[in-house]
């Protein structure tokens, strides 16, 4: 009954008695609609996918049926995805399944997203991930985690978007190597080189941006490596390499435009007309500027980093006297704001909490600093200044002796070859009984922690020992007594040190890692900030990670 309720609104497609009087099974059902559809013969795959959705109704298979919808949705108006995967999502929510009805909610975020509907696609992104993960379908998590990031880059959440990009990054690194020259493998470095560039951390941007463009080339992926060289030119425009992203970026708006893709037609001509309005190109600058104005009336959206555009417009129409079109663009820009204010709500936390409250706090502190010094300087000039000579010996005292430290350090640790920071205990600690774990538990779960180690799970972002231990199929109170019991270390200086011996090792093999900022580094190896990342490298080698790269850089040089 519920099949047939959900199916009411579906267009009918007639099935040939030809095909109605054989007994197909399903399997040759679905080659014979997958071979129509790959041919691009439609009317026949959704005669074959009609037969399949009829004979899994007749069998009451649920599963079977709601492959059937899957396929239907392909081959007919996309107006009826969204019908298909509601059919799709009733008869599966509550079934224990790996694909459905996880794929039904994904598909249905993706139809939103491209809608531009992100409140909705949102929605389902959430409800797909839930299943996804509860029955747990990898392939499924990895586009979840992308199309999530997607959305939330263009919410404005870089950092998050970030953590769910590097999450598919390290699966595709160490899991799987054919996937590194999949289209999934493409999208999820695009996805983290503008993550990287919209957060300001150029240098880890164009490293995946690089990487990127190579593997386009490789696969003859045509789509996404335009979309590696529009992300070069926006780099080049941020070095001020006007020419080089002029270049790069009109290679790729010929594509766009050929497509016809306006998304990223809108982004193209932002950056242009900002790049010939800061060279004093002005003609050309509004030029571009209003042809992204041009994309915005057709689909009534705009990615929130070119709603500066208007603001160009608005302030060359001041400059030359121009009240009327000065007018014009700040109506448009008003409709703009509306359209981001209801999607894109953080704009407005955004502009309070990172514009307007700290430039209140920088101009009071900047007068605080004026008045005191201006104080200090008639009452103290003489002593500060007897204090500054001694402040300066005892700096360059102290100095001296650290610099001889840190040296004797760091060959402390080129001549141990960076061996493992934390071995395992071989002696000493007690035996399984003494902790109240089975033996046998305990070796399982040491297997596991190996398999671990040598597959760099510890590099990822927020892993404490709750997410872990349901990783391993264990629990925290097992994984924090064997961790402490046989690797000497409570858990959270042991994912640390993990993390330390890698990055000493990579730092010392690969010379590109090295070219790294360190908060990129910390990024890379899972620390949450530069700053932890810092203290856990000197805490573990006694030395600070900027000064070793420094030297290692000397040595090699």
């Amino acid at each position: 009954m519920c099949s047939s309720v959900c199916s009411a609104q579906e267009p009918k497609v007639v099935i040939p008695d030809s095909i109605k009087s054989k007994n197909y099974q399903f399997e040759e059902l679905y080659y014979r609609y997958y071979n129509s559809f790959i041919n691009k013969n439609k009317k026949a795959a959704a005669i074959y996918a009609s037969t399949y959705i009829e004979k899994a109704k007749i069998e009451k298979d649920t599963i079977r049926l709601a492959e059937g919808y899957y396929s239907m949705s392909f081959v007919m108006d996309k107006s009826f995805i969204n019908v298909y995967m509601d059919s799709i999502i009733v008869i599966t929510k509550n079934i224990n399944d790996t694909r459905f009805p996880s794929s039904a909610y994904f598909f249905k975020g993706s139809v939103f997203y491209n809608k531009r509907a992100f409140k909705k696609a949102l929605d389902n992104y959430i409800l797909a991930n839930d299943y996804a993960r509860k029955n747990y379908n990898p392939d499924l998590i990895l586009n979840v985690n992308h199309d999530m990031g997607l959305l939330k880059d263009r919410l404005g959440n870089y950092k998050e978007a970030l953590r769910l990009h590097k999450e598919n990054y390290q699966y595709l690194k160490y899991n799987n190597n054919k996937e590194n020259k999949n289209k999934r493998y493409l999208n999820n470095l695009f996805g983290l080189a503008t993550c990287f560039y919209r957060l300001k951390q150029f240098d880890s941007a164009f490293i995946y941006n690089s990487i990127g463009l190579k593997e386009s080339i490789k696969t003859d992926n045509v789509d996404l490596y335009n979309d590696f060289v529009i992300c070069a030119g926006v780099l080049s425009y941020f070095e001020k390499d006007y020419q080089k992203a002029v270049d790069s970026i009109r290679k790729s708006l010929k594509y766009y435009e050929k497509i016809d893709d306006k998304p990223n037609k809108a982004v193209a001509y932002y950056y242009l007309g900002k790049i010939y309005y800061e060279s004093n190109n002005i003609v050309k600058a509004i030029s571009y500027l209003k042809r992204l104005d041009t994309i915005f009336q057709q689909q009534k959206d705009v990615h929130p980093e070119t709603r500066e555009g208007y603001e160009i417009l608005i302030n060359h129409y001041k400059e030359i006297d121009d009240p009327k079109n000065q007018l014009l663009y700040i109506e448009k820009l008003m409709v703009v704001d509306s359209v981001l204010n209801d999607n894109y709500r953080y704009l407005q936390k955004k502009i309070s909490s990172q514009y307007d409250t700290p430039l209140l706090l920088s101009e009071k502190q900047k007068i605080i600093t004026v008045l005191e010094a201006s104080k200090k300087r008639s009452n103290h000039w003489m002593l500060g200044l007897v204090a500054l000579i001694t402040i300066a010996i005892g700096i360059a005292v102290f100095n001296y002796r650290k610099r001889n430290i840190y040296q004797q350090r760091f060959q402390g640790l080129l001549d141990q070859q960076f061996k493992d920071l934390i071995p395992e205990k071989t002696s000493g600690y007690k035996k399984p009984q003494e902790i109240g774990i089975s033996e046998e538990v305990v070796n399982a779960i040491l297997k596991k922690l190996q398999a671990m180690e040598d597959n760099h799970k510890f590099l990822t972002t927020n892993l404490t020992i709750t997410s872990l231990s349901k990783q391993l199929k264990t629990n925290p109170n097992y994984l924090s007594k064997i961790v402490n019991t046989y690797k000497g270390k409570r858990f959270g200086q042991y994912i640390n040190e993990l993390r330390i011996n890698y990055v000493i090792t990579r730092l010392q093999s690969d010379p590109k890692f090295r070219k790294y900022t360190v908060k990129a580094i910390a990024q890379e190896i899972g620390f949450n900030s530069q700053d932890a990342f810092s203290k856990a490298f000197y805490k573990s080698t006694g030395i600070h990670p900027s000064y070793f790269i420094k030297e290692l850089e000397k040595k090699e040089g």
